[in-house]
């Protein structure tokens, strides 16, 4: 990695713990609450939880193009990876009804080494399912917005909670249903959760014009080595 290279990375690792401390700052430990806000269990901040399956045939029955189709491998704290992205068609999509995504929809991922990541699903690959990995939880956002959710959830101490509860008593870490349904989660006003999206916002701009240079500088370093090489 060069030395551009790491200068960016250094700084996209700023801005997350900037929004981290940011949240802690307005918020507290959203798990042993501090400063005292309402508690409710998701289920009564939220209109839908639940997960999908994979269509028959595993991986063999993906497309090239399509509907999209998220798995556990595209969830990570706070951002989406796209790589691997899976794609299948009308007809596999209509036996996932169940899970048709909606702009702003919150991703976690209950099974697995990747359990209790989670992030907030882009528009740019609507329209999407998900498989039998990963959660959509969609916010009452008359009570809470998919922002502070997602911020509730990727804190280390939500992190570690959910990752006690998915280890108990389990050969496999997972996340039932019945189990995220009575997280309990911190209710501020929704005029500070709104105040902090507005913060996050700011600072993604700043991330996203950071990942751009980081691709640019990335692109041409592939294209001078293969210059060079060839």
């Amino acid at each position: 990695m060069s030395a551009v290279e790491e200068n960016i990375q250094c700084q996209l690792s700023l801005f997350d713990k900037l929004v981290k401390s940011q949240f802690v700052e307005m918020f507290g430990d959203p798990v042993t609450n501090p400063m005292g806000w309402e508690i409710f269990p998701l289920k009564e901040l939220t209109s839908k939880i639940g997960s999908g399956a994979t269509p028959k045939g595993g991986n063999a029955s993906y497309k090239e193009q399509g509907i999209s189709l998220i798995r556990s491998m595209n969830v990570y704290n706070g951002y989406f990876d796209y790589e691997g992205l899976a794609h299948i068609d009308e007809k596999q999509a209509s036996l996932l009804d169940n899970v048709i995504l909606e702009s702003n929809d919150v991703l976690l991922n209950i099974t697995g080494a990747s359990v209790a990541r989670c992030c907030i699903v882009p528009n740019d690959i609507l329209p999407a399912r998900v498989n039998q990995h990963v959660c959509i939880l969609r916010c009452d956002q008359a009570q809470i917005i998919p922002m502070f959710l997602n911020a509730v959830f990727i804190s280390e101490q939500y992190q570690a909670k959910l990752w006690n509860i998915a280890e108990a008593g389990a050969t496999r870490q997972a996340l039932s249903k019945e189990k995220i349904e009575v997280l309990p989660i911190i209710k501020p006003p929704l005029t500070l959760q709104n105040e902090f999206a507005a913060f996050v916002e700011q600072v993604d701009k700043s991330e996203f014009l950071l990942r751009q240079l980081l691709e640019k500088q990335q692109t041409l370093k592939k294209a001078l080595m293969q210059e060079y090489f060839s």
